[in-house]
């Protein structure tokens, strides 16, 4: 009899666990039935996600077994917690923290918004860390372009008959066509670790990536030039050498028109480089301790004016609000911290670029034809406390536009022949419009051995699926996908 109930108690207990183990994929609301974006879906002490700009989640939750905790907290609201059996997909509630003691604190508090930013910075060192960790993160990029204006045509040739010329510009009339009129967005999504050895130094390990892209509407800068390159090529000789001028300047003294060697030459989006560099600017660029960081709204005191707004809780933690805006022309950034009472760290930045400011920029319109502009930028940075008391980023969210207008003449000049030429006008104007995602899955110490004895590859091999897949991610805790990556779709052939 007794080996019958022990049967019955394990057969209890692996259902608990087999029925646990699956992805729960739910929305964070308010009482006023708003969505609540990044809050914490937490299973256990140190395992969870982040609701996405939506609301939205999904924590995949095998390996924990009925009666373990979870957590659902947002800044400014009351922390939602029960135990994993109750946890289904669905939405859940927050409750607004009733801050009753927010008047009554800032009429009496003898701290200002001066001492607070004090202590801040005066426990920068002791609040974050940069130098050797490792830490898993998934990164989603999100781009698109606002084609506003595309010219491209043949002036003058030698060497082409009439027909071939009209085909030539019908060519480039399609270009320009697609770039004005398509509105496609493109994703890229992937899992790895990056290790970080000090402010200089990382190594990105990619375990998974994925590429939603529309190769035939894709808009990025590398696929433009691509597709004007095929354009050129098809129309003229591969097997010659050309001499390429642009305006008064000499490009190269000898192109060729191999698409294969161009195609090498190009650092395009597999390149891992690229997306190391990316990743380790969110990390290093959200560090405050980081002598190097372009947020300085922390840290430059002295170019920024802020203001004591509120107190709010996270948890139990009460939590300063800090607005802040440029007291100089020189700062370029407006928008909210969220600091500890307990010890002074930022637990959360909200910022935006203020009015009329603008970052990095080049106007070389007049002499080269060329502008380009950083617009709009605008980010959220969330903060978790560490095993070893350092706030580190647990998800960070940067967007913004790049206005750009390229207006140049450009002539192929045959090498064997000088007389046969083709000469035509290169005029194109809009927005890259781009967000970057990083969510922090992990983090670990890292040691330098480790750091020195990895190998990074060169190259990322992205899978290519021509439809959003919810099962993409199901072994992996990621962000929620918004609802217009989850419509994306490539069109086949036949449907155009």
């Amino acid at each position: 009899m007794k080996f019958k109930y022990l049967l019955s108690f394990l057969f209890v207990i692996l259902f608990q666990i087999t029925t646990q183990a699956q992805t729960v994929s739910g929305k964070v609301l308010s009482s006023t039935n708003e969505e609540i974006p990044f809050a914490t879906i937490q299973i256990g002490s140190d395992y969870g996600v982040i609701s996405n700009e939506e609301g939205s989640f999904s924590i995949e939750t095998k390996g924990f077994t009925a009666t373990d905790s979870v957590t659902i907290s947002c800044l400014g609201f009351e922390k939602n917690a029960f135990i994993l059996e109750n946890f289904t997909s669905k939405e859940y509630v927050l409750i607004e923290k009733l801050n009753e003691l927010s008047e009554v604190f800032l009429n009496h508090t003898a701290l200002s918004s001066d001492s607070i930013m004090f202590y801040v910075n005066k426990n920068l060192k002791t609040n974050y860390k940069l130098d050797l960790n490792e830490f898993k993160v998934f990164s989603r990029k999100t781009d698109y372009v606002i084609g506003d204006l595309a010219d491209f045509e043949i002036k003058k040739s030698t060497g082409f008959k009439r027909k071939q010329l009209q085909d030539f510009n019908d060519d480039f009339d399609k270009l320009e066509t697609s770039l004005v009129n398509n509105k496609s967005k493109q994703y890229t999504d992937f899992v790895g670790s990056l290790k970080v050895l000090d402010k200089d130094n990382a190594k990105l390990d990619v375990e998974k990536a994925i590429s939603l892209r529309d190769e035939k509407n894709d808009q990025s800068m590398e696929s433009l030039a691509e597709r004007g390159q095929e354009i050129v090529m098809k129309h003229l000789d591969k097997d010659k050498i050309y001499t390429i001028k642009s305006g008064f300047f000499k490009v190269t003294d000898s192109a060729s028109l191999n698409k294969e060697k161009i195609k090498e030459s190009q650092d395009t989006i597999n390149t891992l480089r690229h997306a190391k560099n990316e990743t380790f600017n969110l990390i290093k660029n959200s560090s405050f301790s980081n002598p190097d960081t372009n947020l300085d709204f922390v840290t430059n005191i002295n170019k920024y004016e802020y203001t004591l707004n509120d107190v709010t809780f996270l948890d139990s933690e009460m939590v300063y609000i800090i607005d802040f805006k440029p007291r100089k022309s020189s700062a370029l950034y407006t928008g909210s911290l969220y600091v500890s009472n307990d010890t002074f760290a930022v637990i959360r930045a909200d910022y935006d670029f203020y009015e009329n400011r603008v970052g990095e920029k080049l106007n070389l319109r007049l002499l080269l034809g060329i502008k380009y502009i950083e617009k709009n930028k605008k980010g959220i940075v969330v903060y978790k406390k560490g095993d070893d008391n350092f706030y580190y980023p647990s998800y960070i969210n940067t967007q913004i536009d790049r206005y750009f207008y390229i207006n140049r003449p450009i002539k192929f000049i045959e090498n064997e022949n000088s007389r046969n030429k083709v000469a035509f006008n290169f005029k194109i104007e809009g927005t890259f419009k781009g967000k970057s995602e990083l969510l922090i899955i992990s983090r670990s110490d890292l040691e330098t051995t480790d750091f020195t004895n990895y190998t990074e590859k060169t190259r990322i091999d992205y899978e290519n699926p021509k439809a959003y897949d919810a099962t993409i991610w199901g072994d992996y805790n990621v962000l929620e996908p918004l609802n217009d990556m989850k419509n994306f779709k490539v069109e086949s052939e036949e449907a155009n």
